[in-house]
């Protein structure tokens, strides 16, 4: 479900005022396309001024933005299955059909909130470095292989090491000229923190990947982007957020390509076409 919706669903740190609104619009979505900020504090028995508030707390400058996005995802999210979710009642087209909608749905959300600058900062941040020391835990040591792979296309080396004890000791006195990449989905891993903290205490810089933009991760990272996520094993997990930081991380790769050595990609590209049959 977008990221919106789901706030509005979940109602973590709402007021009683907030929860009415809130759930007035799940409700009645239809209708408040054509509501000002006045009819909808009357249709919910508050103010206007609690409207602009709510809105604003969802981060939104006020009601009409906030309404143009609560629409937008409430069009999409209503010509989806209405439980995207897995259980042991579901047949095969529906796990098909819900997979797809889960995936296609984090992607969406993911380009979305995708932020251009941040992605820039990354970029200046990888051509201000000569090495690339990667750490990460589980599944996402996939994701950093995988980054690994791709930046010798054009002369970006990277270290990946699986062993925790061998990333401590990767982290420990690295050389200033060497950039931290971290890929966190909940930004709170304990291990990761202590490496961040000692990259932080040397100055090397740090880029983070996480769900969770105000993580004690996000606080040490130097560039901060955001991937979708899921809580729930059956909504997709931490399956979610590895398709996301992947989708991430290859608007990362194909940025970094095309504004740093992009003769040079087609050129190692072009070899391997013709030495090798993959």
């Amino acid at each position: 479900m977008a990221r919106l919706l789901q706030k509005l669903q979940e109602k973590e740190h709402f007021s009683q005022t907030e929860c009415v609104i809130a759930d007035y619009l799940m409700e009645h979505y239809r209708e408040v396309a054509a509501f000002s900020t006045r009819q909808l504090a009357k249709e919910t028995f508050t103010s206007s001024a609690a409207v602009v508030r709510f809105s604003q707390k969802l981060g939104f400058e006020g009601y009409a933005e906030f309404k143009l996005k609560f629409l937008t995802e409430m069009t999409q999210y209503a010509s989806e299955p209405k439980e995207l979710f897995f259980s042991e009642k579901d047949t095969i087209p529906s796990l098909i059909d819900k997979t797809f909608h889960i995936s296609t749905g984090a992607l969406k959300e993911t380009r979305e909130n995708m932020d251009s600058a941040s992605i820039m900062r990354a970029i200046h941040l990888l051509n201000t470095t000569r090495h690339i020391d990667f750490f990460a835990m589980g599944n996402n040591l996939y994701l950093a292989q995988m980054m690994a792979d791709t930046f010798v296309m054009v002369n970006k080396y990277s270290t990946v090491h699986s062993s925790m004890s061998m990333q401590y000791l990767q982290a420990f006195d690295a050389p200033k000229d060497h950039l931290g990449f971290i890929i966190s989905r909940t930004g709170e891993n304990r291990m990761l923190l202590d490496i961040a903290r000692q990259l932080h205490e040397q100055g090397n810089p740090i880029l983070l990947v996480t769900a969770v933009p105000k993580s004690s991760l996000a606080k040490l990272a130097d560039v901060v982007l955001c991937a979708a996520t899921a809580k729930a094993m059956n909504e997709g997990g931490s399956r979610v957020f590895l398709l996301s930081a992947q989708y991430l991380l290859d608007v990362l790769w194909t940025a970094f390509m095309t504004r740093s050595n992009y003769q040079e990609a087609r050129r190692k590209d072009a070899w391997l076409g013709k030495h090798f049959y993959y």
